[in-house]
């Protein structure tokens, strides 16, 4: 009580030169845990894969039955076999992506778009005595990460316990002190984006007048660029008492991911009838090996007792920091039906998947194994379509519907992925066909860091056009 102002503001000054050097160990383990691998990471790698082809996915994706385009490679390359002319093909695609929501009950909105060179592929067909001998090998992208969530709102989180990673150890001064347990405003900008994408050669074959048999050897490549702001503002003056007499802390985050792997996909097409095809097939388990690149920039101020009157900043070194490790996927079983009644064609499918044999195949990692069992799920992404042709325009609408639950075990039923879908397609002269897709879908998510626990409720609108281009000869 009988210190000066002057004598107060040297000691502050002592402490933060102090705290220059015992900060820095306790930043730098924190820093490190903030891209921490967690499950999440290998699951989101083939979660809410979509699939390509503007007539597939104008049809719901409901194609293992149908499967007689190039895009046949990805969902039953068994298909191909029906082609008899060579085929070239060309796709774009645009995405856009809706967050509204609310954190701490402070509702925001904001949306990303992109536009994207799809796929391109040729087919060729081999001239054969009896029956038939496809080939096809091309490109593709099969899954989007785009991500984006933005919002700004006070903390509650009064729990001294709360799992919060804000607290800081000081060279010279007993215990920790904790930025957290008393409200604060709390801001966060995130972004995702990338994808993953099939490089393939596919060949297909009768082996009898009924029965086609395909394989695909695919390639899988992917990138995913992360990027995370964070503030954390002391905008009620709680932290006052020295040494903590926080302002705000802020941290800057960029991850670089890049996905690589091997697979096969092996599949058959029956034709039960004229009007009845079947399919089925299943893609051997593959093993993603994942390349992380992330920065880190971070800084903390400090005020006096005048809320925002900056006392000092300090500047944390930057972090250049890599890893790899790899991601072992199970299999994937699908089957569809698709049924052909005079100008309507009907078809579904469906996909199996047990998200609780996912497994990182690294020895660093095999501790997070556990919770492949306890928090993940099988699930069946359920798929059904229908197109309509149109008499004298050589034309065809079409629409359907895809119901993907997500491997999360324990979620309510809306945080389950729904999909409304619809297309068209001409073809010119018998040579050259256009086709285009329009996806809407629709779910529920609650997402969270170790800065922000008590995490944001999310619904996510997805909307996607797909414009594809081919040409027979």
């Amino acid at each position: 009580e009988g210190r000066t102002q002057k004598e107060i503001k040297n000691q502050v000054t002592n402490m933060l030169k102090i705290l220059n050097i015992g900060f820095l160990l306790v930043i730098f383990a924190l820093m490190n845990s903030s891209f921490a691998q967690g499950n999440y990471d290998a699951i989101r790698i083939t979660d809410n894969e979509i699939g390509f082809g503007a007539r597939a996915l104008g049809m719901g994706g409901a194609y293992v039955g149908v499967a007689d385009d190039y895009s046949a490679v990805y969902w039953n390359p068994a298909g191909l076999a029906q082609m008899r002319k060579m085929e070239f093909w060309l796709g774009l695609s645009n995405l856009n992506f809706k967050n509204d929501l609310s954190y701490q009950n402070e509702p925001s909105n904001i949306s990303t778009s992109n536009t994207k060179f799809n796929s391109i592929g040729f087919v060729f067909p081999v001239p054969t005595y009896r029956g038939s001998l496809v080939f096809g090998f091309g490109y593709q992208k099969i899954n989007d990460f785009d991500y984006i969530n933005n919002f700004k709102g006070i903390s509650s989180l009064i729990d001294p316990e709360a799992e919060d990673n804000l607290t800081f150890a000081f060279e010279g001064f007993p215990g920790e002190y904790p930025f957290y347990g008393y409200p604060v405003e709390k801001e966060e900008y995130v972004t995702d984006d990338g994808s993953l994408n099939q490089w393939n050669f596919t060949g297909a074959i009768d082996v009898s007048p009924s029965i086609s048999v395909g394989a695909s050897l695919i390639y899988y490549s992917g990138s995913s660029n992360y990027e995370m702001d964070y503030y954390q503002t002391d905008v009620f003056n709680n932290f006052n008492v020295y040494p903590a007499n926080f302002y705000d802390y802020q941290k800057f985050n960029t991850l670089k991911t890049d996905y690589s792997a091997f697979s096969l996909n092996l599949s058959s097409l029956i034709k039960i009838n004229k009007t009845a095809r079947f399919g089925l097939g299943m893609e051997l388990p593959k093993s993603f090996n994942v390349k992380e690149n992330w920065h880190i920039e971070s800084s903390i101020s400090f005020d006096t007792t005048n809320i925002g009157d900056i006392e000092e900043i300090i500047y944390f070194p930057n972090e250049d920091e890599k890893s790899e490790y790899d991601v072992k996927m199970p299999f994937n079983f699908y089957s569809g039906l698709s049924l052909a009644l005079g100008p309507a064609l009907i078809s579904g499918s469906a996909e199996y998947k047990d998200w609780k044999q996912v497994k990182f195949d690294t020895r660093e990692l095999d501790y997070l194994n556990k919770n492949f069992k306890t928090e993940y799920r099988e699930t069946i992404k359920y798929r059904i379509g229908t197109e309509i042709g149109i008499p004298y325009y050589n034309s065809q609408i079409r629409a359907g519907y895809i119901y993907d639950p997500t491997p999360f075990k324990g979620m309510p039923s809306d945080n389950n992925r729904k999909y409304l879908t619809f297309g068209f397609g001409v073809l010119i002269d018998r040579t050259f066909k256009i086709d285009f897709a329009y996806l809407r879908g629709t779910w529920k998510q609650i997402t969270s860091d170790s800065l922000t626990p008590e995490g944001t409720s999310e619904d996510i609108t997805y909307q996607k056009m797909i414009f594809n281009v081919a040409y027979r000869f």
